[in-house]
């Protein structure tokens, strides 16, 4: 038995190594040799890195600060012109092996690439794609410090590898033109104005406060007032592309934080136009002159919203109409160039105004999220956006200048910190005066306190004016671009601090509190936060669409704000609760409790109480939604049609139908599906059949309204 044994496993493996031998390999790729040198899979690696990264952190700082760190500092230098000499050597001794001919040959292409400003593309995408990759690897990093830091390595400073920076950094502004102008296709109008507390009236004590806390402490380190009101104003501005960037990365951009943070930022860029006229007048004869500030002030504001208001007013009355006709044309590619024409267009004329360029920007957003072409507008933008803002994040690095950091090292750094610290204390004072909880008025003050690119242009007008020399405007400008590369990891320790300031009060911290949503309007109601309403909740927030979600799980409560997600303990079927989460300025409620009769409690109440609000509502099946209808609901979707089509087109998928094939095969399904409830709906007198139009009259109509727009060739034909 034995023997037997030992020859069935003997076989069993020579028939798994023929297997394996006939088996192809799988071939290698740069990819998969990348991983083993990038990938840090384990725990205990990613605990080394941080604490290896921390000790290399804080012996450059102690190298850099301390007054016996002189030697570190010439040995630093020393070695980096050492490198570079044999970097050179190397070059040179490598070129003299190639043919003269050959050699002139290559050396023209290399004039010609490098005229062409070819030879800088390259090298801004390799060092791109080469720092992003190194950073993004290291626990906590994010692609900004990436783009930051490798930036810094190639500047004019350190290697000098990119010859053309003015260039370069004309073209990274539209990066920035570029976010802005998506993050306005994301608003709306209305919801501008529910944020208005915020935008006028926190972001206007922010900047004042700032300014006031800054000039006071240039002042006690013996400028005088003029130029001290200049250094507080431009120290005031945060950077509007890099703290946006960030808290698009976290997908914190429709939180509570994040809308404070947007507002302020927002408000920045309206009073750009003020600062910039300010500081001639500060530099001039009539710098003590209360009237002429404030008759320049008045100027400045009238000139600004009539500039909005005119852009607003004609936008509106031509965009629609243009955008429509060249729909009709059918030309994706002109709709595109239509696209970065009304872009760059608003933007060049804001700044030529004297605005900022970021602002007519976000106006162009604003203006065409109000027509049904903005989610095509905001896919044409997409390649254009990320790539021109990561070279923004780099000509902001290639400004650090290490020859200047080494030598004032500690004022440079004591002024970033400072600054730091200021802004973010003026935000724990601004923010709670109006209305914003303290702690998501210190996570809005991570995102705001670092400097922003407005003040290199501030500090430089000041240069030229003579309120400022070079010397000071180099070390404040350093302390500037190091608080913005510090902006991610600022943004990580403002996520710990909600388990700082937690409250062990139970139940009732997790509760919503009279007045905490005073600033939401049009928001969207989610009752239950479960599986199903985490995944609409997700999807609003993708979409930066504002909403506050109850549930009476506390444990779906803590998940919910453990991602920053409003959510908050309470029966949504309560009038008390209902209030408290706004739903008097509410525009609609989702209803996905797991139970049919607390679906139609919450359903009852919100109609009892609150009849303007739309409701949509998950029901069990067909007989429990006909009630659901008659409790006031306008949709209701059975919870097993959409799963089970899902699963049936998979299916179908592997039984090698064609796409197209299992999307008609589905829409049918689909379409049957809702005659038999738009049947039923008639029998009860609802409406159930997801609130959408089932006759053929309807359907032939709303295709028509299409055709009119130009939209049915950009259609999917799937749809």
């Amino acid at each position: 038995k034995k023997d037997k044994k030992d020859k069935k496993d003997k076989e069993e493996e020579e028939s798994a190594e023929t297997v394996k031998a006939k088996a192809p390999s799988p071939t290698s790729s740069s990819k998969q040799f990348a991983s083993k040198w990038f990938t840090s899979d384990t725990e205990k690696f990613s605990n080394l890195a941080t604490g290896a990264g921390l000790a290399l952190a804080v012996a450059f700082l102690a190298g850099m600060i301390l007054p016996g760190g002189a030697k570190f500092r010439a040995a630093l230098s020393h070695t980096g012109a050492s490198v570079t000499s044999t970097i050179d050597k190397g070059w040179k001794s490598i070129t003299s092996m190639i043919p003269e001919s050959e050699r002139k040959i290559a050396e023209h292409a290399a004039h010609e690439a490098e005229e062409a400003g070819l030879t800088d593309a390259l090298v801004l995408l390799f060092t791109s794609i080469f720092a992003v990759t190194l950073v993004s690897k290291i626990p906590g990093g994010s692609p900004v410090l990436g783009f930051l830091l490798g930036g810094a390595m190639i500047g004019p400073y350190t290697t000098g590898l990119i010859g053309h920076v003015e260039g370069a950094k004309v073209l990274a502004e539209f990066g920035v033109v570029f976010l802005l102008f998506n993050i306005g296709l994301e608003l709306s109008l209305e919801r501008l104005q529910s944020m208005a507390k915020y935008i006028f009236g926190m972001g206007s004590a922010q900047m004042l406060m700032s300014t006031l806390v800054g000039a006071t402490i240039a002042c006690a380190c013996g400028l005088a007032v003029p130029p001290a009101v200049v250094i507080g104003m431009g120290l005031a501005f945060s950077s509007t592309a890099v703290a946006l960037q960030v808290l698009q990365d976290r997908g914190e951009t429709g939180s509570r934080h994040g809308r404070a943070t947007f507002s302020v930022l927002l408000f920045q860029d309206l009073t750009v136009v003020l600062v910039f006229m300010l500081v001639p007048l500060l530099a001039g004869p009539d710098s003590g002159s209360i009237t002429a500030i404030c008759g320049s002030l008045a100027k400045a504001i009238v000139k600004t919203v009539a500039a909005i208001g005119v852009i607003m007013v004609s936008g509106r009355a031509i965009l629609r109409p243009i955008y429509r006709r060249i729909a009709n044309l059918g030309k994706a590619e002109v709709l595109t160039a239509t696209t970065l024409f009304v872009a760059l267009g608003t933007s060049l004329l804001t700044q030529s105004l004297g605005l900022s360029m970021a602002l007519g920007a976000f106006l162009a957003g604003l203006l065409l999220a109000e027509t049904e072409f903005h989610l095509q507008v905001e896919s044409d933008i997409a390649p254009f956006r990320g790539l021109l803002l990561g070279l923004f994040f780099m000509t902001v690095g290639m400004q650090i200048d290490p020859s200047v950091l080494m030598s004032n090292s500690f004022n440079i750094i004591v002024m970033a910190f400072g600054l730091l610290a200021g802004k973010l204390g003026v935000m724990a004072v601004c923010g709670p005066l109006f209305g914003l909880p303290l702690l998501a008025s210190l996570r809005s003050g991570v995102y705001v306190a670092p400097g922003g690119e407005f003040a290199f242009v501030t500090f430089g007008l000041a240069a030229s004016a003579g309120l400022l020399t070079m010397d000071v405007v180099n070390q404040i400008n350093l302390a500037v671009v190091l608080t913005m590369a510090l902006t991610p990891l600022l943004a990580n320790l403002g996520s710990k601090l909600k388990d700082v300031l937690k409250q062990d009060d139970g139940v009732v911290s997790l509760q919503a509190k009279e007045g905490e949503n005073d600033d939401l309007s049009g928001h969207v109601i989610v009752a239950g936060y479960g599986r199903v309403g985490r995944i609409i909740g997700d999807l609003l927030n993708e979409q930066l669409i504002p909403f506050v979600a109850l549930d009476i799980s506390a444990d779906n409560v803590n998940a919910g704000r453990s991602n920053d997600m409003p959510v908050y303990f309470g029966d949504a079927g309560a009038e008390t609760v209902l209030h408290a989460v706004g739903a008097a300025k509410a525009s609609c409620a989702v209803v996905t409790l797991d139970t049919a009769e607390s679906n139609y409690r919450v359903v009852y109440a919100l109609q009892k109480h609150y009849p303007d609000v739309k409701v949509y509502v998950r029901a069990k099946d067909v007989a429990n939604g006909l009630l659901l209808e008659k409790a006031g609901a306008k949709a209701v979707v059975p919870e097993t049609l959409e799963p089970s089509l899902q699963l049936a087109a998979a299916v179908l998928g592997e039984m090698d139908m064609s796409n197209e094939d299992i999307s008609i095969a589905v829409d049918n399904f689909r379409r049957t599906h809702i005659q038999d409830l738009k049947q039923l709906q008639q029998n009860s007198g609802g409406g159930l059949g997801y609130g959408l139009p089932t006759d053929m009259e309807t359907l032939q109509a709303t295709m028509d309204e299409l055709d009119e727009g130009g939209l049915v060739d950009l259609v999917p034909k799937a749809v």
